[in-house]
């Protein structure tokens, strides 16, 4: 008993023991998962630090780059502006793409970027196409031509007043051709009215130039089509045609058939603008500088359909190269192999039967209707009789189907997309 008063009896020590050994342990927990918390605080801090300095990181990263894109782009801008200035050449957007991608090396400029940076370009600016249209669907029948000499021509103008007077000599324009296959461009500025005589000496000279091109031994001209110009028509260039063994094709709807003519002479105007960018306004005299426009088309890669040719230049496509070009050709594009077979017409289901009575609708040949209310006239007044079916492959490789007409009132044929045609009665 004295025992039990006077001191701890080996149970109640026991006791103790667990009871001390427990508050240890649990003040030794206690301060475990205050550390932690702690340490939860200070990682929490870290991590706050860490995304700071990772933001910071990533803002100098693309400040660094931005700046890298800005250095990369000047040099871009430059080497464009020598081109025009020194070697008086005008580059294409695929032009200045390729030669930051394998000239320079700059593998990061997106062709978007360069596109912008060249629309902003002193030279390129105001001739530069800001908005685009919706793009074109495909369904067009590709003009497919394996052989050289095949040319679509047709005659450009300038305006009589710019920043200066044209000339008399040269306000009777010029006559652009344009060969099917190779792209090759030619040109001959016109003297005085548009006469027989003045157009059989413009042909002339036309076949001079192609002579000194590919020489005496080169492939000749063979083909020119052309619209109904009259003095093209005349039996005076018609018979200057037959001496040269060249054969005569007229468009009769010319707006909608002599595009590869009207698109060369966009091009050429394009050109001949960034050309003239750097003169003063009392130097931007086209004649003077038609030359220099039409030898940087014929220096620069073919380009058809989008597919970029970079060994090949119309100058380089001739008689002895015209079946390795044809090879490329049909590889690159094989919508020119395949449009040169022809469809079954019974295999193909028509709008449009033989014999029924049609008429062209105006916006196939929208450009010369200037001024016509769409809302007064819709359609042309010729009638067209359908004489033929004509199936073929389409640029999107679907069946297009085209209609070969006869004019009822002049009997001359022409051949339409059925998207362009109107039953009449």
């Amino acid at each position: 008993m004295g025992g039990g008063a006077g001191g701890l009896t080996v149970g109640e020590e026991g006791g103790r023991g667990n009871v001390a050994a427990s508050v240890v342990s649990c003040w030794a927990m206690s301060l475990r998962v205050g550390s932690l918390v702690a340490a939860g605080g200070r990682g929490r801090n870290v991590k706050r630090r860490r995304k700071r300095w990772d933001d910071d990181g990533r803002g100098r990263l693309e400040k660094k780059k931005e700046e890298e894109e800005e250095k990369q782009l000047i040099e871009l801008m430059n080497w464009v502006t020598d081109q025009i200035d020194q070697a008086r050449r005008v580059p294409r957007l695929s032009d200045v793409v390729e030669q930051a991608g394998k000239g320079f090396g700059f593998r990061e400029l997106s062709r978007r970027v360069i596109s912008a940076a060249l629309r902003r370009h002193p030279y390129y600016h105001l001739s530069s196409h800001q908005v685009k249209g919706p793009r074109r669907l495909g369904r067009h029948r590709p003009i497919v031509c394996n052989q050289l000499g095949v040319l679509h021509a047709d005659i450009a103008f300038y305006s009589k007043r710019r920043e200066f007077e044209t000339p008399k000599t040269f306000q009777s324009g010029f006559l652009i051709a344009k060969d099917v296959l190779s792209r090759f461009v030619y040109f001959v500025i016109l003297r005085g009215n548009r006469t027989a005589k003045e157009m059989e000496r413009a042909f002339r000279v036309l076949l001079q130039q192609h002579e000194e091109a590919f020489g005496a031994d080169g492939h000749k001209i063979v083909s020119i089509s052309f619209d109904k110009e009259p003095s093209v028509l005349s039996h005076q260039v018609q018979s200057f045609f037959r001496d040269n063994f060249i054969s005569f094709h007229g468009f009769e709807m010319s707006d909608s058939k002599s595009k590869m003519a009207e698109n060369v002479i966009r091009l050429l105007r394009t050109t001949l603008a960034r050309l003239m960018e750097a003169k003063p306004p009392s130097e931007r005299k086209w004649w003077r500088h038609i030359g220099e426009g039409v030898a940087s088309l014929n220096s620069l890669p073919i380009v058809i359909d989008g597919q970029r040719f970079s060994r090949w230049t119309p100058a380089d496509v001739n008689k002895r190269t015209l079946s390795s070009f044809l090879r490329v050709l049909h590889r690159k594009v094989p919508v020119f192999y395949f449009a040169q077979f022809e469809i079954a017409p019974q295999l193909v289901n028509f709008k449009y039967s033989v014999g029924s009575v049609v008429r062209p609708k105006l916006l196939a040949t929208s450009s010369a209707l200037i001024g016509v209310k769409r809302s007064e006239e819709n359609l042309k007044k010729d009638r067209f009789r359908i004489e033929e079916l004509v199936p073929y492959v389409a640029r999107n490789y679907s069946v297009g189907r085209a209609y070969r007409c006869v004019n009822l009132r002049t009997r001359q044929a022409e051949v339409f997309d059925e998207w362009d045609l109107a039953l009449s009665h």
